[in-house]
């Protein structure tokens, strides 16, 4: 919250807080879907192994 506060200091603390929540659901999702991007890579090259 604190660096979002230094690059928006006109926010009050309830706009701050939401901010920061949506922005960590976007982090927390990104993530997500590069964990899934990863397994699923993962088990094509374990499949493509095991066909060999």
């Amino acid at each position: 919250m604190k660096e979002i506060q230094e690059t928006n200091p006109k926010l009050d603390t309830a706009q701050l807080a939401v901010l920061t929540a949506v922005n960590t659901m976007n982090d927390y999702l990104k993530l997500k879907e590069d964990y899934t991007s990863i397994v699923e890579s993962k088990r094509k090259e374990e499949d493509r192994s095991d066909h060999d």
